[in-house]
Parts: C-alpha cells; sequence; structure tokens
C-alpha cells in the first residue's frame, strides 16, 4: 500500500502537519441504519457474509501513538464480545468516538471521563456492553459533549435517575439518544434544570410505565421528542399542556402508546405548536379525531402518520385542509375494537410483535374529495383500508392539484374492485403506485405507460387478464415491476428489452405462454431478480448467447428450458438463488454447473426433472442453505456433501437412482 498512510482509505492527515487526526474505519454492518429490515432470507444470508470486510481481533494499544488524534470511528464491525479499549480515554484530543453496532462487551472504560474535549460519543446497540457505575460520574465529566448515543445498552431502574442528573450537568448536550435500553421508569423532575441546548431527545421503545417526566415539559429549545412504544399512564395529564410548552418542537413521535381515550384534545394541543413538521401516532388505539379544530395552525406539518389505529377519516374536514402537508399514512386503519400485547425486543431492530383480538368485521372507510386539494402531499399511504369501491368511483379523491404533486401512491389491500381506469396514467409524477392485493379486473392498461417518472409498479395478487402492455417499454425509470399472481396471458412483449432501468421483474403465476428469444432482454443490463415461475414460457434462446445482465435471483419452476442446461447460465456467477424446478431438463448436469452451485448459491432447486449422472464425489459448499436434487435421474453411491455454510438448513436427493453399498452388496 505504500509507506504514505495518509493516502490510506479511511486515514486522514492534516494538511500542514501531516500528524493522523482521524480514522475513518466504519464497517459495512447495515444494522447501523436502525430503519434496516429483511425484505426477504436473501438478504439475511447476504448479511451473513459481510464478516470478511469487518474489523475485529484485539485493537493494539501501538494506536496511543497517534497522539493528534480526534476522530475515530470504529462503528459497524465485529468484535465478538471483546471489551472496549481502555487506552481510548487517553487520547486527550479527541472530538468525535463512534464504537456503535461493533459487539463490544464489558464495562464502559471510568476513564472515557477523561474525554473533555469530546463532541460525539455513540457507543449504541454493543450486545454485552454495560455501566458499572450507578452514579455515571464518568459522563458527567463529558463537558464538551453534545452528541450522545447509547441506544440499546442496558440501563437499569436504580441508575436511570442519576444518569439523567449527570446529563444534566453537561453545558453543551444537544443530542441524547436512549432508545431500548430496558429503562422502567425515569426521574419525573430533575432539580436546576439545565438543558437549555438539548434539541433531540429519544427515549423510544424502553418499558416506562409512569407518568410522563416533568422536566420535559420546560424544554423549550426540544426540536425532535421519541417517546415511542411505551407505556406511559397519564399521556394526557395535564390536558397536554406540557406539549404546547415545546415551542420549538419540530417532530414528535408517540408510536405505540395508548391514546385511546384522549386523542382528541391531542390534537387540539398539537394545532398550537407552532413548528411542527413530522407528528408520527402510529398504533395509538386512536378511535376518533375531532372533527373540527378552531384556529387550524398546522401550517408546518409535512409528515403526519396515523396508521395502525381505528379512525374513520369521513367527515373530517381539517385532516385533508393541511396544506403543507408531503406524506400522510392512513394506512391499516380498521374501524373495530382489539386488544393489543406489546413485548419490547431488546435487540438491535427493536421490534414491538403485536398480537390483535378482532371483536367485529372491518367497516367501509370513506376517504373525502377534498383530499384532491392537498396539493403539496407527495406520498399517501392507504394500504389496508377497507375502502370496498371500484377504483373509477375515487376520481374526485385524485383530481385537482393532488394529481400533480403524488410520487408515491399506496393502496394495496383496500378491497378495490373493477378496471384500473386510465386516469391513474394521469397522475403524471408518480415514482411508486401500488395496487396490488386487491380484486382488480380487466386488462392491464397501457397508460399506465404514460407515467414516465415511474420506477416501482406493484400489481401482485389481482385477478387481471389480457396481454402485457408492449407500451411498457417506454417506461425508462421503471427499476422494480411485479405483474405476479395474475391471469395474465400471451408472452414476454420484445419491447420489455428497452427497459434499461429494470432490476426486479416477477411475472410468476399468471398464464403466459409461448416462446421467449433474446429481444425482451436486448437492453436489461441492470436486472438482478427474475422470476417467471408456473407459466408455460419455452425459451427459445441461442447456445451462445451472453445475457447483458447479472442475476442475483432466477426463478423458472414450471417453464420449459430443457433438454438441456441452458449455455448462457455459466455467465451468471453472482447467482445466489436458482429454481429450474419441473423444467423438463434431462441431460447430465454439466461440471461449470457444479462449480456455480459450490462457490455462490444459496438456494438451488433442480427437482421434478430428469437430470442423469452422477454427483461428484466431494462437493463442499461454502454458502448453501438449501439444496434440492429430488426427483430426478441421478445415479451412482450417495455424495460426500460437505456443508460449511453456517446457514445451512435443508437438502432434498430423495425419489434418485442412487446406489447404497451394505456390506459389500449394491442396493
Amino acid at each position: 500500500m505504500g509507506q504514505d498512510c495518509c493516502s490510506w482509505e479511511g486515514v486522514h492527515c492534516d494538511n500542514l502537519t501531516g500528524n493522523i487526526v482521524g480514522l475513518q474505519l466504519r464497517g459495512p454492518y447495515p444494522w447501523s441504519d436502525e430503519s434496516y429490515f429483511f425484505k426477504d432470507d436473501s438478504d439475511y444470508l447476504q448479511l451473513q457474509y459481510l464478516h470478511y470486510l469487518q474489523l475485529g481481533g484485539e485493537i493494539s494499544p501501538s494506536l496511543l501513538q497517534l497522539q493528534h488524534l480526534n476522530y475515530l470511528d470504529l462503528s459497524c464491525n465485529f468484535f465478538n464480545g471483546t471489551s472496549i479499549p481502555s487506552f481510548i480515554g487517553q487520547f486527550k484530543e479527541l472530538r468525535y468516538l463512534n464504537l456503535s453496532y461493533s459487539y463490544f462487551g464489558g464495562l464502559i472504560p471510568a476513564n472515557f471521563g477523561n474525554l473533555s474535549s469530546l463532541h460525539t460519543l455513540d457507543l449504541s446497540y454493543n450486545d454485552g456492553v454495560y455501566v458499572d457505575d450507578p452514579a455515571h460520574q464518568w459522563l458527567s465529566h463529558l463537558i464538551s459533549l453534545q452528541h450522545l448515543g447509547m441506544s440499546g445498552l442496558p440501563f437499569f431502574s436504580n441508575s436511570s435517575s442519576s444518569l439523567f442528573l449527570a446529563l444534566n450537568k453537561l453545558p453543551s448536550i444537544k443530542e441524547i439518544r436512549l432508545s431500548d435500553c430496558w429503562f422502567e421508569s425515569i426521574p419525573l423532575f430533575i432539580p436546576h434544570l439545565n438543558f437549555s441546548s438539548l434539541s433531540i431527545l429519544d427515549l423510544s421503545y424502553n418499558s416506562i410505565n409512569l407518568s410522563v417526566p416533568y422536566f420535559l415539559f420546560n424544554l423549550k429549545s426540544l426540536q425532535y421528542l421519541d417517546i415511542s412504544y411505551n407505556y406511559f399512564d397519564n399521556i394526557g395529564g395535564h390536558d397536554y399542556e406540557w406539549l404546547s410548552n415545546l415551542t420549538s418542537l419540530q417532530h414528535l413521535d408517540m408510536s405505540g402508546v395508548n391514546l385511546s381515550s384522549i386523542s382528541s384534545s391531542l390534537f387540539l394541543t398539537l394545532s398550537k405548536l407552532p413548528s411542527i413538521n413530522e407528528l408520527h401516532l402510529s398504533g395509538c388505539e386512536i378511535e376518533k379525531l375531532p372533527f373540527s379544530i378552531p384556529h387550524l395552525n398546522f401550517s408546518s406539518l409535512s409528515v403526519l402518520d396515523l396508521s395502525y389505529n381505528h379512525i374513520n377519516f369521513s367527515g373530517i374536514s381539517w385532516l385533508f385542509n393541511i396544506k403543507s402537508l408531503q406524506s400522510l399514512d392512513l394506512s391499516q386503519n380498521e374501524l373495530h375494537h382489539r386488544t393489543t400485547t406489546m413485548v419490547p425486543s431488546l435487540k438491535v431492530s427493536a421490534t414491538y410483535y403485536i398480537t390483535n383480538d378482532y371483536k367485529s368485521q372491518p367497516s367501509e372507510i370513506s376517504i373525502p374529495e377534498s383530499m384532491g386539494s392537498l396539493c403539496s402531499l407527495q406520498t399517501l399511504d392507504s394500504k389496508s383500508l377497507s375502502i370496498y369501491k371500484r377504483l373509477a368511483e375515487l376520481e374526485g379523491v385524485f383530481s385537482g392539484c393532488l394529481k400533480n404533486s403524488l410520487t408515491h401512491l399506496h393502496l394495496s389491500s383496500t378491497e378495490l374492485k373493477g378496471d384500473i381506469p386510465d386516469w391513474i396514467g394521469e397522475i403524471k409524477n408518480l415514482k411508486l403506485l401500488d395496487l396490488s392485493r386487491n380484486s382488480f379486473s380487466g386488462s392491464v392498461p397501457s397508460s399506465l405507460a404514460s407515467l414516465s417518472f415511474l420506477e416501482e409498479l406493484l400489481l401482485f395478487d389481482n385477478q387481471l387478464t389480457g396481454t402485457l402492455p408492449k407500451e411498457f417499454g417506454n417506461l425508462a425509470q421503471l427499476a422494480y415491476l411485479d405483474l405476479s399472481s395474475n391471469q395474465l396471458t400471451g408472452t414476454l412483449p420484445k419491447e420489455f428489452g428497452n427497459i434499461a432501468q429494470l432490476g426486479y421483474l416477477d411475472l410468476s403465476y399468471n398464464q403466459l405462454s409461448g416462446a421467449i428469444s433474446e429481444e425482451p432482454f436486448t437492453h436489461l443490463g441492470n436486472l438482478k431478480t427474475l422470476d417467471m415461475s408456473s407459466n408455460s414460457l419455452v425459451f427459445n434462446v441461442s447456445a451462445n448467447w451472453v445475457p447483458p445482465f447479472l442475476l442475483s435471483e432466477l426463478r423458472i419452476r414450471s417453464c420449459l428450458v430443457g433438454p438441456e442446461f441452458p449455455t448462457w447460465l455459466q455467465t451468471q456467477h453472482k447467482l445466489e438463488t436458482l429454481d429450474m424446478s419441473q423444467n423438463r431438463i434431462s441431460s447430465t448436469m454439466p461440471d461449470w454447473l457444479w462449480n456455480l452451485t459450490t462457490r455462490n448459491l444459496f438456494d438451488l432447486d433442480l427437482s421434478f426433472n430428469q437430470i442423469q449422472g452422477m454427483i461428484p464425489k466431494f462437493l463442499t459448499f461454502t454458502r448453501m442453505r438449501k439444496l434440492d436434487l429430488s426427483s430426478n435421474l441421478f445415479s451412482g453411491p450417495l455424495p460426500n456433501l460437505h456443508m460449511k455454510s453456517p446457514t445451512f438448513s435443508s437438502i432434498d436427493l430423495s425419489n434418485n437412482s442412487f446406489s447404497v453399498f451394505l456390506n459389500g452388496c449394491v442396493k
């Protein structure tokens, strides 16, 4: 790498002195994003193989030679429970220290209190790290600290009060994040309150089951407050006047807090906050909103989340007159009561599990046409609302200036039916359209091809018929297309080969038939997932075809591919999932496919073919999770399969013609 360490990636030097002043050695671990959730098993499996990109082992004290270090980021690595090095407390000039998501363990070193120049300290989500100082003296000595992250670390009840008293001594503290810290209570009062600069406070995903702390009432500089998923027993105390004192508040999240009895008065108070920009009230057991709010003052509100409640939005005119709204989430509102049990997870994802006991059938929810006047609204999420209408009847809702502002429209699982009307194609700025899991019938309208900015189109789980519109070839920005589980017929139009940005294509579980040549894939260089399973398509490509794409997932179950293995698969060296079951393949499995199988694949399904020959005597699988070679014509001795993959779960070799040797006899 050469001797000039200042040119190394992650090493930062002072331009004048040449001294190393920063080490930015952050790993690739996606847990660093608290909003990260696995989309499927493949995502989880990929996660398992990121460890080789992470730092680990013992951190050498020789690091102390970097006497001028002021920035150290070791986050998102894997130190496997080793203790946080105490010598870090000797870096007198350190201003930024991030050790989050790195699997450190043991005590927080007491000499961290010597880091008097520290502005940012993040120790969040290190399994096994704990505090052995009930008074938190080390913390109160960080007189320059502005940003503190300790989410996911256990603070038990006997030390929570002293923690906040220690934090109150920090004269410059601006940000405190203590999500998922096992708090059952926090102090109601703090003598000589000193949080004059505090702008961000996150106490979410704890088990706080007492009153809202009174010290919150006086945080005039607070801009961001997250108290979601706690068990406050008098959240509505003082008629919410404590909220009206937070005159600088811009972001409020009380999701998961039971607001069933006093939600109307809450909104009257919230409307008095002059700067409120984001309001998250998901899963709050809200049953009704006030029909009117005198002197409505939500002039700055841009994000409103009312999902997972029991609200009927009919007749609530003020909600659809908040002209500043850019994102409105009304999803999962059901007009019946339920009992809810919430169990907080102490894992990194901080997920709550909710069980519902529904006592009545859902009722129809009406969305007023006045929504069409929300001229700034870009995202509307109405999924799982029981609308029970034909989409054509909602034309008035999606008229007016809303038609020009919307970029993301979620109408999944809303009991909509009938044809997809052509006026959908007039919502000209749409980037995402989700009409999945409804009862739409008729054809896929070619008018959707007018949505020139469309990036994601989800129409799966409907009753759509007819052929695939060749006009979709004009959707230059389309990256994600899911038309699975419909009743579509015909074949894949050659014009689909022009959708250059397409990365995900799912046409599975339709009634498609006919031959597929190379043409529909001509310019699909970005394609990563192709699923055409459970159709009657015939792959008719030349033996020397080299696809423009490198797939990570290919599913073509029940399509006609055989009798030979397609030679173009040799080019797909990034494949992780391959399903070629029921493909009428009757040849011998080639060596290049065995190599592909042992090197990259997580899931391989070649079942229900007529594949012949012997499985190599020794095969070592380093990444395999599921291997299914059942119902073929494999012969010879049972192979000696070495499963070195940590995620391996199943192998199926049944219904073949293997030979088993017992006492010198072949069975």
